[in-house]
């Protein structure tokens, strides 16, 4: 009898664990995004997650996703004092995700304790992990819940450093 009762605890967890990380898988299954790096993919890696553009130029192009507004824009120099980086107009510069349904901040999984946080107004949060390019804007809804609206990719340090060149002083 103890026997069959192990197995089928044992059955059981082995079950259950599956179930969570399927749930967890699927959570960041929502994240698509973060497939695209800031002067590493490039346009066709884009088209390949996303499709054809809904809209799109030689430097721009607009996917319109089930989670959102993807606006990714292509050849664009990052703001840096010290590197010069001239990726090329097929390379991803930088990006941003409207969110087409705001989802609470604690919904993002990413450790803020990373963050800077700086009110834009009243209203209006924005947080930023500068090292690795990371932006967003929040607000609060009814509930009084911080609610991410925005987000925003640029090219991390460690990116720049490996794909840019150090300007001389």
């Amino acid at each position: 009898m103890k026997i069959k009762q192990l197995l089928a605890l044992f059955c059981f967890s082995l079950f259950a664990l599956s179930g969570f990380a399927q749930t967890e898988e699927a959570k960041r299954a929502e994240f698509e995004w973060e497939k695209i790096v800031p002067l590493v993919t490039k346009r066709a890696e884009v088209e390949n997650y996303f499709g054809k553009p809904y809209m799109g130029n030689i430097h721009s192009s607009r996917y319109d996703t089930n989670f959102g507004k993807i606006f990714v824009y292509y050849g664009v120099e990052p703001k840096q004092v010290l590197y010069t980086c001239n990726p090329s107009s097929d390379t991803v510069g930088n990006f941003q995700i409207n969110l087409t349904e705001a989802i609470p901040i604690e919904g993002l999984g990413w450790n803020l304790d990373k963050f800077d946080k700086f009110p834009r107004n009243a209203e209006i949060d924005v947080y930023r992990y500068a090292e690795k390019g990371i932006y967003f804007t929040t607000f609060n809804g009814q509930d009084g819940k911080e609610l991410v609206s925005t987000i925003s990719y640029e090219p991390s340090y460690t990116t720049i450093e490996n794909k840019c060149i150090k300007k001389r002083r």
